[in-house]
């Protein structure tokens, strides 16, 4: 149940790789059994890429989907992250307002979330708890700035 938690709202964020899983450990405690949520740390998949194989379609997604919105492909946005802009930089100078882009990116994790109670893996409780803190996270996200060391 925590690594599903985990992949949904940690999948949103991990949009361009760099924030940690650890950002989510208050989303993740929240349909923990326990009161001391634990975090598993991601290696390499058979692949040899970084992370989670989920993680990385999830973050392909939401790439993709800021870049639809700022009207641009999504190599030139993740070309624009590495070079240390953030997405809110990248909407404003193709004259695209960031709440734009965060709108979306919370509609679509929050899509997510209810599928996921549709199917059985979260209850409602939980996922009211994850869509709350969907807006503070996606907007933390948008305007953020990576180092471009763990964009691939």
């Amino acid at each position: 149940m925590r690594k599903f938690i985990a992949t949904t709202a940690a999948g949103l964020a991990l949009a361009t790789g760099a924030v940690a899983l650890t950002t989510f450990s208050p989303i993740m405690s929240a349909g923990a059994q326990t009161t001391t949520p634990t975090v598993q740390t991601q290696t390499a998949d058979p692949s040899g890429k970084p992370g989670h194989p989920k993680l990385r379609h999830l973050a392909k997604a939401a790439v993709k989907d800021a870049a639809g919105v700022i009207g641009i492909e999504p190599k030139e946005l993740l070309s624009d992250l590495k070079a240390g802009q953030s997405i809110a930089e990248v909407a404003t100078a193709h004259g695209v307002d960031p709440q734009t882009v965060i709108d979306k990116l919370v509609t679509d994790a929050s899509a997510r979330v209810d599928q996921a109670v549709t199917n059985g893996k979260l209850t409602a409780e939980q996922a009211a708890k994850i869509k709350a803190a969907l807006p503070d996270r996606v907007t933390k996200l948008v305007n953020k700035h990576f180092d471009g060391t763990h964009l691939k």
